[in-house]
């Protein structure tokens, strides 16, 4: 529940991002084309919630951060109990794949395919089903893509100095760049949702399904262990019966002896 709703404030965050900035973009065409009058104030509505949105936007992906990896790294160990052969990389890139240099573009990627495939669902036969990962594809190259016409952008808009109408309208090719990038990171923030939801339910399932053969398979062990126990253990041999003590047969009277004649 933490993940869908830091996800969901990087969604709304981005979302009004780009409101923003297009919103800026269209005053800033009417400064160049000359077609209207613009109010400075309004500017200033839009860098107060501007500047309100980057304020907040450090904590929120922090926060998102720790959390999503903790629930990948609780994800990655139920996949491995499921299929323990079926990963590429060691379960510790769960959490040094988002911070290595240059491997951070393809092995995070790497780590969560793996766990969808082995979270799979299974047919009849026990044989891994062959799943969608329209989604998982679509979440990170999204997500790589923010990252990156981002970075170009914010470039461009440091290296702008708006002194003329030239400078404005390279302000404005700034400002359409930021748009497409927080147009991607909305989109992979609702995809990363979709992801979860989806990974997070593939294995709950499997439980599910392997719970009550679990429980079968506990009861076999125990009976069949049981079994031979009580074959081997030697058959009690019962106590005798007591028996009574025979009376004791009368003996002889003596005969007294009689004085000698």
């Amino acid at each position: 529940m933490a993940v869908y709703a830091l996800l969901a404030l990087n969604a709304a965050a981005a979302a009004v991002v780009v409101a923003v900035d297009i919103w800026s973009d269209v005053l800033l065409g009417r400064v160049v084309d000359g077609s209207g009058d613009v109010d400075f104030e309004d500017f200033d509505a839009l860098e107060s919630v501007a500047n309100g949105v980057n304020a907040l936007f450090l904590p929120l992906a922090l926060a998102t951060a720790v959390v999503f990896v903790v629930w990948l790294y609780r994800i990655r160990q139920n996949a491995e109990l499921l299929l323990p052969n079926g990963h590429r990389l060691a379960r510790g890139w769960t959490i040094g794949a988002w911070i290595t240099p240059v491997v951070m573009l393809w092995f995070p990627w790497q780590v969560v395919a793996d766990c969808w495939r082995a979270s799979a669902p299974l047919d009849a036969e026990g044989r891994r089903r062959t799943t969608s990962e329209l989604a998982l594809g679509l979440w990170w190259f999204t997500w790589i893509g923010s990252l990156i016409v981002g970075r170009i952008a914010g470039s461009m808009v440091r290296a702008v100095e708006p002194a003329g109408l030239g400078d404005l309208e390279s302000l404005r090719d700034s400002i359409r760049l930021e748009v497409a990038g927080s147009a991607l990171r909305l989109v992979a923030a609702v995809a990363a949702v979709v992801v979860v939801n989806r990974l997070t339910a593939m294995q709950q399932a499997r439980r599910a399904a392997i719970d009550p053969l679990a429980a079968r398979a506990a009861q076999e062990a125990w009976v069949q262990a049981a079994v031979p126990a009580a074959a081997a253990a030697p058959a009690a041999v019962p106590a005798p019966a007591a028996v009574p003590a025979a009376a004791e047969a009368p003996q002889p009277a003596t005969p007294e002896a009689r004085p000698s004649v």
